[in-house]
């Protein structure tokens, strides 16, 4: 018998063994994702190539986008309205940016496959024509960073640019350093100033948002509120807007139209039944919509046979296979007995 048992053990032990292997579970390896500092250094080095002077950093911008980027990884919810629903506004206000002044803030965010600092920079948001302004801004002179990686080994980018208003902007900021020179050369002036528009025979003023143009640098500029400016427009707070595109800045008067209406159409003593006219169609004219872009993840390998046929409950392979050793070692010790 004790020949048997020294014969079993071995067995025994090289089963519990292999059992072992299947219930730990194997660590996972964290994609490698960029520093907030290396986006940060990447912005100013695009601007320095473009003659703009370099924007500062801001802890309070830094964690408000380290917050959000956070948010966005754990949560799988990528876009500008974060937690609770709060704006780039509220978060950076949250973070203590401004010490409760007045302040303007606007968010890029970008997110892709083994994401570098670099490829957020120029191969996310520079194409994109008002990710791009934001980099290039002439106006905002602060900016912060967060980056995370999410459940599917994403990397994800969130920069914030900000102003605190009442504050100067120093002449060195707000104008070229050098003139442009190289690849990513543009021609002055990058950033269009907002000109005022002249209202139409109606009383209507339509703005044409020129490249770089913020909403609510146009509402302070025709001295209008930002709510009335986006209610006029079907707009939100963080819609995007576009060069060439009609914003209303101030409906037509209803004493021009009055008058128009009544000009228009003589007193007559009998007016003749209109005869009917067909409906016309409604067209509508879509308005892209820009989103930050993403790159498309990389399918995983086939996996191998033996890590398919292993692929279920580890509880029940365990149980499975310690029936199948205890078959076995009644099988051996029947045969020895039998051999006696």
């Amino acid at each position: 018998m004790d020949k048997l048992l020294n014969r079993i053990m071995p067995i025994l032990i090289a089963l519990i063994s292999l059992l072992m292997l299947f219930f730990n579970e194997p660590q996972r390896v964290e994609a490698q994702a960029g520093t907030p500092w290396e986006v940060l250094a990447e912005i100013n080095g695009y601007r320095a190539a473009n003659g703009l002077a370099p924007l500062v950093e801001n802890q309070s911008l830094n964690i408000a986008a380290q917050n959000h980027v956070n948010w966005m990884a754990e949560t799988g919810e990528f876009g500008h309205i974060g937690a609770d629903g709060s704006t780039y506004t509220d978060r950076a206000l949250a973070a203590g940016y401004g010490g409760g002044l007045s302040v303007r803030v606007t968010e890029n965010w970008a997110r892709g496959h083994g994401l570098t600092a670099s490829g957020a920079v120029y191969d996310m948001w520079a194409p994109s024509g008002i990710h791009n302004s934001q980099m290039l801004t002439a106006f905002y002179n602060e900016f912060g960073a967060g980056v995370a990686v999410d459940q599917d080994g994403m990397t994800v980018y969130v920069v914030k640019f900000g102003i605190v208003l009442g504050g100067s902007i120093s002449e060195e900021q707000a104008q070229p350093i050098t003139t442009p020179s190289g690849p990513t050369n543009t021609p002055e002036p990058y950033i269009q100033p907002i000109i005022t528009a002249e209202p139409n025979p109606d009383g209507s003023v339509i703005h044409i948002v020129q490249f770089g143009q913020t909403l609510w640098a146009i509402a302070e500029a025709y001295g209008i509120a930002l709510d009335d400016l986006l209610t006029q427009n079907n707009l939100l707070e963080d819609s995007e807007i576009f060069p060439n595109q009609e914003l209303l800045i101030l409906p037509a008067s209803n004493e021009v139209q009055e008058t128009e209406i009544m000009t228009a159409t003589p007193e007559l003593e009998e007016t003749p039944t209109p005869k009917p006219s067909p409906t016309p169609t409604k067209t509508s004219t879509a308005i892209p919509t820009l989103f930050n872009p993403t790159s498309t993840e990389t399918p995983l390998p086939t996996e191998g046979f033996l890590v398919s046929i292993f692929r279920v409950d580890p509880f029940w392979l365990g149980i499975a296979l310690v029936i199948v050793s205890l078959i076995g070692i009644c099988l051996v010790l029947l045969t020895s007995s039998r051999l006696r």
